[in-house]
């Protein structure tokens, strides 16, 4: 079953704009911040594939595995990350940045796909636990950078 995935944020950190887009663009760096990883393999060329621990519900587990091309362009203070083949989700999205009083605003925003081999009884439950659990390791990954960065 595919299972759609999506979250924006919006938060302010009291670290400078450079500070704050070395340590986002710095992909094993910010990767420290996110909960449950089990491993980040750097793929070369920009390329890393994200392995989290498996968590489930029901009696099923399952880990989610995805790679992504990083792109950062310090002119634009911004980092990109897109799919790569290989693993059962395809994740894409952004951080950008911008200078405002007494710190920075970091927008983020990520989208896309996990597919979970679960049986399609348990499609209702299975989308609420997944969105409720990516939003749950979104929001801490967040609440750590904020720590770093003086949030």
């Amino acid at each position: 079953m595919k299972i759609p995935i999506r979250a924006l944020a919006r938060f302010a950190v009291r670290a400078t704009p450079q500070t704050a887009f070395a340590l986002l663009a710095d992909v094993p760096r910010s990767a420290r911040h996110f909960p449950e990883v089990e491993s980040l393999e750097d793929e070369g060329g920009g390329v890393y594939r994200w392995r989290l621990e498996p968590v489930g519900a029901l009696g099923i587990r399952h880990q989610v595995v995805y790679a992504c091309r990083y792109t950062a362009d310090a002119s634009t203070l911004s980092v990109q990350w897109t799919p790569v083949a290989g693993g059962n989700g395809t994740i894409r999205g952004h951080w950008r940045l911008a200078a405002r009083a007494g710190g920075t605003l970091i927008d983020f925003a990520t989208s896309g796909e996990l597919e979970i081999p679960i049986p399609a009884w348990l499609g209702a439950p299975a989308r609420s636990f997944v969105a409720a659990e990516f939003r749950r390791q979104i929001d801490r990954y967040h609440e750590n950078l904020k720590r770093s960065l003086g949030g």
